[in-house]
């Protein structure tokens, strides 16, 4: 019986490396860059959340499990398209949606689902 390691060796050894090509990126799908690219800005401009929930400090909500929930103050809400302005402080949350920019003071959304009101 072959070991993994000796057909990992056998099936490198009988790759040959294409050249690269140049297209456009629509016709990119299903290909492998020959090379690292970098985007010249990043995108989107600003850190969006990822899920519905609440912008919250971490430090706030670190000590919170299902027997010992953390009670915070929800101070506004922030919807994708709006600006994310209003910063919060300490036991403060902002009820954010998906791709809405997490408002400033907030490093970390806790999922809608994990909550209650």
């Amino acid at each position: 019986m072959l070991s993994v390691e000796a057909a990992r060796s056998r099936i490198l050894a009988s790759l040959t490396p294409c050249e690269p090509i140049q297209v456009r990126i629509g016709e990119a799908a299903g290909l492998v860059l020959a090379e690292d690219r970098f985007a010249s800005h990043p995108l989107p401009r600003f850190d969006n959340s990822a899920m519905d929930g609440y912008a919250v400090r971490s430090e706030d909500v670190e000590s919170a499990s299902d027997g010992y929930p953390v009670e915070l103050k929800v101070v506004g809400e922030v919807r994708a398209g709006a600006a994310g302005d209003a910063a919060i402080g300490p036991g403060e949350a902002v009820r954010i949606m998906t791709g809405a920019p997490v408002p400033p003071g907030a490093d970390a959304v806790v999922p809608v689902e994990v909550t209650s009101e």
